[in-house]
């Protein structure tokens, strides 16, 4: 990001607010909507339009987790982390439908469904079944036998399926839009590209394209543009790529969960007008996926194009391609916390999982932020 002499000349008007959000995608609007509920004076600075990044162009999962299984979380970051993790979820999807968004025409009530694909990954889902279980969630297990006769079932040589009964699927555009709608006083500044973020005696100081900006305190929350603005964070730019596309043979009912196959690397779910939509293949071209480009590839969309045949042996005909950018962390968790300077935070590396993740989780970055007290997922588990 970069703003020109002559677009930082355009105004001598300096805004001045509480605290200045950057980025205007589901964690931005959220820490707004905190803002608001703290009684500060906030403005969100947005190079773009809202949701115009990742948070518009992903699948709409609002998932309970993240895509992979709750036994290899435990691996990953032990029975405590993964338990919080996984509660933190379930409630980032109860406080969005306090703000309406079960009403949103997209919304609905899909159960997600991890797909065990080999025996490795049937023993892991069978696994998190029971530890699940254990820490109070509620699971089920489906086998072939007693599963929907839809596409999924009926040619991924699915093993077991592990359902996450209350997840939902929505419209990330909607859900952006619900978000900004729900701000009664926080201004959403577009076009205002931010060039630099300055700590001072009194703040911070922000140049954008639309005129400077001090404020109280600032929270960064661009996610995989983050290191733009704060270069020593430690998070990368993922890009992930879709398509949507409508079987040519309509046999079999349709897809009856938002699924999740191989670890969570492929993810297919039913469109509107009976349409599916389809990403993921990153495992394949994984070198060329770590970049910051919103364009899609031949060799992504072909192998989406060939995993979808599997599924489809009739034919598909695909209607929109598309990519967005994702800001990974390190050890696949968000950072939230102090940038380098106390009043400069960052709330970002969600690792695909904004939708699930990004409500919540910004919303107490903002209360930690103005009210003190250690942040959930803290950036400085990575200081150094």
């Amino acid at each position: 990001m970069s703003v020109s002499l002559w677009q930082r000349m355009s105004t001598d008007e300096v805004r001045t607010c509480g605290v200045a959000i950057v980025g205007a995608g589901i964690a931005g609007l959220s820490a707004a909507i905190e803002c608001e509920a703290l009684g500060i004076d906030a403005v969100v600075l947005e190079a773009r339009a809202p949701g115009a990044g990742a948070s518009g162009r992903n699948a709409g999962f609002l998932m309970r987790g993240a895509a992979d299984n709750y036994a290899r979380a435990i691996e990953s970051w032990g029975r405590d982390r993964a338990r919080e993790l996984w509660r933190w979820t379930e409630q980032n999807l109860e406080d969005l439908l306090a703000l309406g968004i079960g009403e949103l025409p997209s919304f609905s009530r899909t159960p997600s469904c991890l797909i065990g694909a080999d025996a490795d990954e049937d023993a892991q889902l069978r696994r998190s079944a029971e530890l699940l279980r254990e820490d109070g969630f509620e699971v089920s297990l489906i086998s072939p036998e007693e599963a929907p006769d839809d596409a999924v079932w009926r040619h991924a040589r699915a093993c077991v399926g592990l359902v996450n009964p209350n997840d939902a699927l929505v419209s990330p555009v909607e859900l952006v839009a619900r978000l900004a709608d729900s701000l009664r006083t926080t201004p959403i500044l577009t076009g205002a590209e931010v060039g630099s973020i300055t700590p001072t005696d009194a703040g911070v100081r922000i140049e954008t394209a639309r005129g400077p900006v001090t404020a109280e305190r600032a929270i960064v929350c661009t996610n995989a543009w983050a290191r733009t603005l704060l270069p020593g964070i430690a998070v990368e730019p993922n890009r992930g790529q879709m398509m949507a596309f409508r079987p040519r043979e309509t046999s079999g009912v349709p897809l009856a969960h938002a699924y999740y196959l191989d670890h969570g690397s492929e993810y297919i779910r039913p469109g509107p007008g009976g349409t599916v939509v389809f990403g993921g293949a990153r495992k394949y071209h994984e070198e060329a996926e770590r970049c910051a480009s919103e364009s899609c590839t031949r060799e992504v969309q072909a192998r989406l194009e060939l995993l979808a045949a599997t599924l489809y042996p009739g034919g598909i005909d695909v209607l929109d391609r598309w990519a967005g950018v994702m800001g990974f962390s390190p050890d696949g968790l968000p950072l939230v916390g102090p940038a380098g300077h106390e009043r400069l935070w960052a709330c970002v590396g969600f690792t695909g999982h904004g939708m699930s993740l990004g409500h919540r989780t910004a919303r107490g970055a903002v209360r930690d932020m103005v009210v003190g007290g250690p942040p959930r997922f803290a950036i400085d588990r990575f200081a150094g």
